[in-house]
């Protein structure tokens, strides 16, 4: 596979191929899914398994991440950045999980962490299971803490589970190092 191919096939078509997208203005969250339509996967499919999709997938939304971050500490924002998975239905029904890049700009953000921590039973999910299998695979489950949040959404009678991959140093901004040369 090409990266020129990737970019081409996926990327290219998805709202973050502007990064700005990640920097709007904007009131409360947001989460930009890494791939929109199922059938943009067919280039990484004709390569892999789903479950290597699945897992290449979450190696790419934790590199966006970190380019998130790095981008967010030298505009001087401070915006709360996690990967989150949300769509698990459809993971089962297309083998392949799809991991959003979750926003939430501050003031709005202030305390939000912590309320996942609280409401977060500490036990350990099939979803979360799956999700740390995926972050293992790509040999990154030490460097995140996964935390869920499950509720009953009344309008739609269903219960919503997002599982929140955060940085383990989330709150310590990345370090930067001039070249002195």
């Amino acid at each position: 596979m090409r990266f020129k191919d990737l970019y081409s096939k996926i990327i290219s078509k998805e709202p973050y191929n502007d990064m700005d997208i990640f920097f709007a203005n904007y009131e409360n969250f947001e989460e930009i899914p890494l791939v929109s339509r199922y059938s943009r996967l067919k280039c990484l499919e004709e390569e892999m398994s789903s479950d290597g999709v699945s897992d290449f997938l979450t190696g790419f939304a934790a590199f966006l991440l970190s380019t998130l971050r790095l981008l967010d500490a030298s505009r001087g924002n401070d915006v709360f950045f996690a990967i989150t998975f949300t769509d698990f239905e459809g993971g089962e029904e297309q083998g392949v999980l799809v991991p959003n890049i979750f926003i939430y700009p501050k003031p709005a953000s202030v305390g939000f962490l912590e309320k996942i921590r609280e409401s977060h039973s500490g036990l350990a999910s099939q979803e979360i299971k799956e999700i740390k299998r995926h972050f293992s695979n790509c040999g990154l489950e030490t460097a995140f803490d996964f935390y869920e949040s499950r509720f009953h959404d009344a309008a739609c009678g269903e219960e919503i589970v997002r599982v929140f991959a955060v940085f383990k140093d989330h709150n310590s901004p990345p370090i930067h190092t001039k070249n002195k040369n």
